[in-house]
């Protein structure tokens, strides 16, 4: 042990004045220190800082409070306001939300940032002291996060660690960065899903995950269908604020069903605003915003005054919609929508100048406006296309770009709020780079959060499209290659043959787009809902030989590296599971199922056979697959039973 720290003393004395050595050949050179009473964030932070350490280098840094750490360990890493923290200038208080500092300062390494209390894995927790760390991680120890569990983070080993000179003060890019967790689905056949405690670990790793992504928000931003529930309530007293039929009544077509607003009415725009300042409260600091997000529906009013706000629908306004979509045969709004949203903004600025009113693009208001309307960066609108999934043609994918950029030029501010990654089911369905070329888009125009719906989690078949959807939240100007180059590295060896792995599906993917699309219509499945009706026809057996062939080979290259192995089979696991629902999925499909009851029943058993094995490895959401096979499959009744007693 001598000899070792020996080593380790010389090497101390070599480093430059302004680094800051942490482990130095196998032995510890600093602790970790949070103040005598820190936050739940920091507190989180220092573990987390700790694990990676550690993961990296077999050395586990401990974690002090600033009056209890030793004097015999010259070197500190400060995590969250403490003492020391203000003595080196750093004004926590003064940060921006979620901003952190990261400084080097004689032997210390300091991060802290701008933190609120709460939970450090809810969304709603500032932890800017969290995104410090994992920046530091990242650019230190190359830690990446590829899915979540710990077979998915990789650290690259090291023997010696340095926080080397540094100095810089970094908000978030965007003031919101949502990857919808995709938690939530249930089924009326929970068999096919989690047991109870698998479920709650695929919860625990996935929320761990998207904090490591830097995934939450600098202050509360409330958004969705704003008026469902104003008929029920205002519909008798006041019909006006409701769109008109053609057959000249107000409000829905059915009890029950779906309306839009008569937006151009200036009593709805008063309500809207009088209910909104009647709720928004004072004092707490963070901006204000008014929802007016139109319910999910076509703008559909009739009357005089909302048409004589519309312009000319473009040439290629339905170009890239099916001819089944609900978009055939509906006015072009969106010059409508832009009016009212700029008159609710005026209305607010009355109350306060700093409002924001929230709007969604979306269905005949999805393209931009054509008459030369001016709104302004206090309208934040929501990109949400109600088609466009991936993947696309060249034509389709400028034309989606051009949509965003017409908005853009306004003069709002936008966000995205897509439903493409609820797309492909469990199958390896690839488009990661035209993914990020979107990305790239909207960040270089005006993007200023997202709001991805959902994280649907299939990391065994589709990680690329999941990683690079969350690397971009933090390294937005970054290529798509570049990203996928850091997933791939976590296989080591098998990184190329991985590559080819990946690269063979999403050309695969792309090449069958029309096919993807005409199959979807004829059978009449839903690419967000129902996608497991069509699973069997577009992923037949004679598609599943080539990957698995280079999976093979990539696990024999693999073999020698244990982590790389591992990774390597749970793609192998993702892979099987994904050939085995594409094949029940071509006998249970609803649009013409094939197999007997007993024959079904038998499918269902060995697919929940598999799933009971695999759990627990992270390879699919199975929640969100048998809330998708609830409405694609012919089921039976013993799904029905709670998975934690069948079979």
């Amino acid at each position: 042990m001598k000899t070792h720290l020996w080593f380790a003393l010389v090497l101390v004395s070599s480093l430059a004045l302004a680094d800051a050595p942490l482990v130095v050949d196998g032995n510890p050179m600093a602790v970790i220190v949070t103040a005598d009473h820190p936050g739940e964030v920091a507190r989180y932070a220092a573990q987390e800082f700790a694990h990676h350490v550690e993961k990296a280098t077999g050395v586990k840094l401990s974690i002090v409070t600033e009056t209890a750490a030793p004097k015999d360990i010259p070197g500190r890493v400060f995590i969250g306001d403490c003492q020391a923290i203000r003595d080196a200038g750093i004004e926590v208080g003064k940060l921006p939300e979620e901003a952190f500092a990261l400084r080097t300062k004689g032997q210390s390494l300091m991060i802290a940032g701008d933190d609120s209390g709460g939970d450090p894995l809810e969304a709603s927790t500032r932890a800017g002291t969290l995104w410090g760390v994992y920046e530091w991680l990242e650019k230190e120890l190359h830690a990446r996060w590829l899915w979540p569990g710990e077979l998915g983070t990789y650290v690259p080993k090291a023997t010696s660690v340095v926080a080397h000179e540094i100095s810089e003060t970094t908000p978030p890019r965007f003031f919101q960065r949502k990857l919808r967790p995709g938690l939530g689905f249930t089924s009326e056949h929970p068999a096919l899903g989690f047991t109870e405690a698998a479920a709650e670990q695929f919860k625990q790793d996935e929320m761990v995950f998207l904090r490591r992504h830097r995934m939450g928000r600098s202050f509360p931003f409330g958004h969705g269908h704003a008026f469902v529930d104003w008929w029920k309530k205002d519909g008798k007293a006041h019909p006006e604020w409701f769109q008109l039929r053609d057959n000249g009544q107000r409000g829905p077509s059915k009890a029950g069903g779906r309306f839009s607003m008569c937006v151009s009415n200036p009593g709805l725009q008063r309500e809207i605003v009088a209910r909104w300042a009647a709720r928004r409260g004072g004092g707490s600091g963070a901006p204000s915003f008014l929802n007016a997000c139109e319910n999910d529906i076509l703008g559909l009013c009739t009357c005089e005054q909302c048409r004589a706000l519309d312009g000319p629908a473009p040439a290629d306004y339905l170009k890239f919609y099916s001819a089944t979509s609900k978009m055939v045969g509906a006015r072009f709004v969106s010059d409508r929508y832009a009016h009212f949203w700029l008159s609710l903004q005026e209305l607010a600025a009355q109350t306060d100048p700093e409002a924001s009113v929230v709007g969604y693009v979306y269905f005949n208001y999805f393209q931009a406006p054509v008459t030369g309307i001016r709104l302004n960066p206090h309208i934040l609108l929501g990109f949400c296309p109600s088609s466009g999934f991936f993947p696309r043609s060249e034509e389709e994918q400028a034309w989606m770009k051009r949509q965003w950029s017409g908005w853009h030029d306004t003069g709002a501010r936008l966000f995205m709020r897509t439903n493409h990654l609820l797309d492909g089911y469990c199958m390896p369905f690839i488009f990661a780079h035209q993914f990020a070329d979107e990305f790239h888009h909207a960040a270089s125009e005006g993007m200023v959060a997202t709001d991805y719906d959902s994280l649907t989690g299939h990391w065994g078949t589709q990680g690329p499209n999941l990683y690079v959807a969350a690397r971009l939240h933090t390294r937005p100007e970054a290529s798509a290659d570049e990203l996928l180059a850091e997933y791939y590295a976590a296989f080591g060896a098998a990184a190329p043959l991985v590559k080819s792995y990946f690269d063979y599906w999403e050309a695969y993917t792309s090449e069958h787009r029309e096919q993807i699309k005409k199959t979807m219509e004829e059978m009449k499945a839903s690419r967000w809902h129902s996608w497991a009706v069509a699973a069997g026809a577009l992923y037949p057996p004679t598609c599943f030989p080539p990957a698995e062939t280079l999976l093979a080979r990539a696990a024999q290259v693999a073999a020698a590296d244990p982590e790389s192995a591992a990774r390597t089979h749970f793609l192998q696991l993702g892979l099987d599971h994904a050939k085995l629902c594409a094949r029940i999925s071509a006998k249970l499909t609803i649009a013409a199922p094939a197999a007997t009851q007993e024959e079904a029943k038998a499918l269902l058993a060995e697919l929940i056979a598999f799933r009971r094995q695999t759990e627990k490895s992270g390879i699919s959401n199975f929640n969100h697959l048998a809330w998708m096979e609830d409405s694609s499959w012919k089921l039976t009744d013993e799904t029905r039973k709670t998975p934690d007693l069948y079979p």
